[in-house]
């Protein structure tokens, strides 16, 4: 493992564990100086002031120049552990609450900060099978999970725990300044080509897509709670383990070919998640609906994670748009807890509708965005081929072989049949997508995609892109 990906993991990971850690602290602190609804009350202030922290990221590091910067982060990290000294106090509901505010307002700063540095450690791979993006995210997010599991288990003095989450939010503010300043000094990088605006399209339907999702995962959520509460069962605190694990497969599995199946994964587990809704109103097994959210929550949080931190590489504002996740999370997971509420409470067969037709709204957004998504990537590698294409002519300007003499010799040394030559000639001219060049060739697009699958194998490649971009390095060691 790299040396990067490893303080990736660190930092990002002691950021999940502050913030579930300063929120599950918060919770009991307010519970001195209020009721059980001041409390979920005040939780929702503390997420939306943290939503308002993930938001003024972008503009702040634009605002402030280079020499108070370092001052800046300073100052706010000596704010957030007086923050929690300030809350430990808990004096009055008041101050607490203002306590609350302002130290999530700085952990919304610091994680969108953190996504986006963490994004930046692998721009340069992203479109390689080196890229472990969501695989580091998983990775984080199980260690976070394992340390709040830790603090709250481990440690029985609250004051102790409160110096704990000071001593681990110290070590990602190190890890923080050390890696904005190398990312300052070598620039933002943007390793995807926005295409005719196609990113900021996929963007807005992202956001659709995780606020739908957050909906019916809160849902669950709370008939789960509701349980809890009613003394039906007693959850305990294993499920936490179950979900570190469960955020952990998901990076493993959203990393393979290059995030190729992780909407279709995703999907899967939102259907799963809306089944055990509908089963759990109607009076299902508890411990089905228990065992499903915990492992959809892990899926859920490194999806909408890993998704926006990757488009943030085609965005022009990379520092807004890879913390954005987590923002849009919390937003609608305070927006929506009342009607989630109010929808377990209604009539069993109101829910089922609800739940159905929010599922299959979720259903064909996510399916425009996988479309939109094939689109960009589809024009993204068009730009990069055409790149090489450009620097490959330069190189060849000197050689007499003609372009079918060249194809002829890479047919002979890699045993390409006359079929194969003729689509690989007409991919190195063509822009158009898959359906489009089988009927230039009048063959089926089933037929289309064995003879590259069978040119990959023959060269050792991978997929159109790697194909192409091994026969423009051919010609140039020739």
């Amino acid at each position: 493992m790299k040396k990067g990906t490893v303080k990736s993991i660190l930092m990002l990971g002691i950021f999940y564990f502050v913030f579930l850690g300063a929120e599950y602290y918060f919770d009991n602190m307010m519970a001195f100086v209020t009721d059980a609804d001041g409390v979920v009350l005040a939780q929702s202030y503390i997420l939306g002031s943290s939503v308002l922290g993930f938001l003024l990221y972008a503009p702040m590091e634009k605002m402030l120049p280079a020499k108070i910067k370092q001052l800046f982060w300073s100052m706010s990290s000596a704010a957030v552990i007086l923050m929690f000294f300030f809350i430990k106090i808990h004096s009055g509901y008041g101050h607490t609450l203002r306590a609350g505010l302002f130290l999530f307002l700085l952990l919304g700063y610091f994680g969108s900060g953190v996504h986006y540095l963490v994004a930046q450690t692998f721009a340069t791979e992203i479109e390689t099978e080196k890229s472990h993006l969501a695989r580091t995210v998983g990775c984080a997010y199980a260690f976070g999970i394992l340390l709040q599991f830790i603090n709250n288990n481990c440690i029985s003095s609250v004051a102790v725990q409160v110096i704990f989450l000071c001593l681990a939010f110290a070590v990602m503010e190190g890890l923080f300044m050390v890696k904005a300043q190398q990312v300052d000094a070598q620039g933002e990088t943007h390793p995807l080509i926005e295409a005719d605006g196609v990113a900021r399209k996929i963007g807005m339907l992202l956001i659709f897509i995780v606020a739908l999702m957050t909906f019916i995962f809160a849902t669950l959520d709370n008939a789960v709670t509701l349980v809890h509460a009613g003394g039906g069962a007693d959850i305990g605190q294993w499920p936490r383990l179950l979900l570190a694990c469960s955020g952990l497969l998901a990076g493993f599995l959203y990393d393979i070919k290059k995030g190729a199946y992780q909407n279709i994964i995703m999907y899967c587990v939102m259907m799963l998640s809306t089944i055990c809704v509908v089963v759990i109103t109607c009076g299902g097994p508890f411990l089905l609906g228990l065992v499903v959210f915990y492992l959809s929550a892990g899926f859920f949080s490194i999806y909408f994670a890993s998704s926006f931190m990757r488009l943030s590489y085609a965005m022009k504002e990379g520092k807004l748009w890879a913390g954005l996740g987590r923002a849009v999370n919390n937003l609608c997971a305070v927006g929506t807890a009342s009607m989630s509420l109010a929808l377990l409470h209604s009539p069993s067969y109101v829910t089922i509708v609800i739940a159905l037709v929010l599922f299959a709204i979720t259903s064909v957004l996510i399916f425009v965005y996988q479309r939109y998504g094939d689109q960009m990537r589809w024009k993204q590698e068009n730009a990069i081929l055409s790149q090489e294409a450009e620097k490959t002519e330069k190189i060849l300007e000197t050689h007499k072989k003609s372009e079918e003499e060249w194809l002829a010799l890479f047919a002979q040394e890699f045993s390409l049949t006359p079929r194969e030559v003729e689509v690989l000639a007409c991919m190195l001219h063509s822009e158009d997508n898959v359906t489009e060049m089988a009927t230039q060739l009048a063959i089926s697009r089933a037929a289309l995609y064995r003879h590259i699958s069978n040119m990959n194998e023959k060269t050792n490649t991978k997929a159109r892109i790697g194909l192409l971009q091994f026969y423009y390095a051919w010609m140039q060691e020739k």
